[in-house]
């Protein structure tokens, strides 16, 4: 049998998908209807996008044209504006369909950015049509962090799928959205894409949906083992895909793979990491997931932390109630959290200026879910190296998250020579490794006040810092201005200007650089 690592979207091909009924046929049956609209809300890794996939797919096999836009792929600076994302919007689909762009011919005059972009689908894409167009708009949550686009660009598809009610050249347009996140965009309710159509909720998998993904995996488990993986997983699609592939690829036992699994050392890690970070980002999230992990019984919270716990994927709803979605998730944030309120009751908090880093391992989850044995070792090794790399220019190494350090520097000079240390000496001792033990690392450095407490640090600058890895290149370094300005005029700095960026969770643009090595 040929496996599949459980990432991203399951191919149409794939004996790894499962349905789950009546989704699929109904979406099916939707999408043959004139004017369709196919709202798809579930958490991350839940299967939205490979359900999109198949609506698209189905589509192309009755004889309809298809376009696909992930709004992950839009660069930042599309998002500024509503006229640049609209013009980034009309030539996305335009390349999907194999078109030329022709944008020049429908973006003149003094029309609004809306007009515009109606005229151009209407005139130049549909008109050019002799059958529906299908068109999958997945991961639309990017724009709900830029309101100012947000708000005309979904009142835009409102009033196209209006237009359709009556006109037959907008009937040829079937839209299939997808989203995780609660719409908190101050939408009025006529204009708004998320009151009409098909909504579709992807649930977890139900016990014989587990059973058959068993089978698939080839794995021989009773029904109690079955059971097992249902009470700590909770049907959660990703999650038992995992297991089932850790289990079938290294002939593992399922009792010992779901001991370690809350745990740092589990095959979770990654996931619950991910997880952790988000919630600690909100401390009234966080303080509502420990109420809700610490009851044995569902409970009722404020309705905005509920529905936001939901649309992470951590929390069911029973009733008006809810509890964590599966036992994984309350054992691991129970944990967590509970040694979070530990060392805020215990520690003396002091605010300091420093430089914190960050380091981030390249495809940390592939490599993981593929040899953890070998990638643990190999974690093991370039850990050591910056860990004495990090003493030589006098930091702290305050954590080990896993796949990635958290530093802290008195100096930002000294965090910026030791950063450039440590990829340069990273990528010489590659020279003489196989491919399968490189690891690639990306470093984020911020300066900016931060508190001490217990050998952690705390603070926005920590935020900060820990967004900033993300920005860099692979085996490259991201630094902010603060860092950069101090330390121009003490280094060789070869520089590439990054321009203001987003940082997920900071309400301001950041200006950034990458560090030429």
């Amino acid at each position: 049998m040929n496996l599949e690592i459980p990432e991203g979207q399951v191919p149409l091909e794939s004996p790894f998908y499962i349905e789950r009924p009546p989704i699929e046929s109904d979406c099916y049956d939707a999408i043959a209807q004139p004017n369709a609209l196919i709202r798809i809300k579930a958490p991350r890794q839940m299967g939205k996008s490979s359900l999109m996939s198949r609506i698209l797919n189905h589509g192309r096999q009755q004889g309809y044209q298809a376009a696909y836009l992930n709004f992950q792929l839009a660069d930042s600076e599309f998002l500024s504006s509503l006229d640049r994302f609209l013009q980034w919007f009309c030539a996305s689909v335009a390349e999907e369909l194999d078109v030329e762009e022709n944008l020049e011919k429908y973006w003149k005059g003094v029309l609004g950015s809306n007009r515009k972009c109606t005229k151009y689908f209407k005139k130049y894409l549909l008109s050019n049509l002799e059958t529906p167009l299908v068109l999958g708009l997945d991961e639309v949550d990017r724009v709900f962090q830029h309101p100012e686009v947000a708000i005309d660009f979904l009142g835009l598809l409102r009033a196209w799928h209006e237009e359709g009610k009556n006109q037959p050249i907008w009937q040829k347009l079937r839209l299939v959205i997808s989203h995780s996140k609660e719409v908190y965009i101050p939408l009025n309710i006529n204009q708004s894409p998320f009151n009409v159509g098909i909504p579709i909720e992807l649930p977890e998998l139900n016990p014989t949906q587990v059973q058959e993904l068993i089978e698939r995996h080839g794995v021989n488990l009773g029904e109690g083992e079955r059971d097992r993986i249902m009470e700590l997983l909770g049907g959660h699609p990703y999650l038992v895909r995992v297991a089932l592939y850790r289990i079938a690829r290294e002939n593992l036992a399922l009792e010992d793979l779901l001991q370690i699994a809350p745990t740092e050392e589990g095959i979770y890690y990654n996931h619950l990491r991910r997880h952790l970070a988000n919630v600690q980002q909100n401390e009234g999230l966080t303080a509502a997931l420990q109420q809700v992990i610490s009851s044995e019984e569902a409970i009722e919270i404020g309705s905005d932390e509920a529905f936001k716990l939901r649309s992470m994927g951590l929390v069911k709803f029973q009733g008006n109630a809810i509890s964590p979605l599966c036992e994984l998730y309350r054992l691991y944030f129970r944990e967590r959290l509970g040694e979070s309120e530990r060392s805020k009751s215990n520690d003396s908090q002091d605010a300091a200026l420093a430089a914190i880093v960050f380091t981030d391992v390249v495809d940390s989850t592939t490599k993981m879910v593929s040899n953890q044995k070998q990638m643990l070792d190999c974690l093991k090794r370039d850990f050591q190296v910056m860990q004495e790399i990090c003493q030589q220019y006098h930091g702290q190494l305050l954590k080990n998250m896993g796949d990635g350090l958290l530093m802290y520097f008195s100096s930002a000079v000294k965090a910026v020579d030791c950063a450039r240390e440590m990829q340069n000496v990273i990528a010489a001792k590659s020279t003489t490794l196989k491919d399968s033990e490189i690891l690639e690392h990306r470093i984020g450095i911020h300066l900016g006040d931060v508190f001490m407490s217990q050998g952690d640090v705390l603070g926005a600058g920590v935020n900060i810092a820990a967004r900033l890895q993300s920005k860099a290149k692979v085996g490259g370094i991201c630094i902010s201005q603060m860092v950069y300005d101090t330390v121009k005029d003490h280094l060789d700095l070869p520089v590439e200007d990054m321009g203001l960026q987003e940082l997920k969770g900071v309400p301001y643009r950041v200006q950034l650089y990458q560090i030429k090595l």
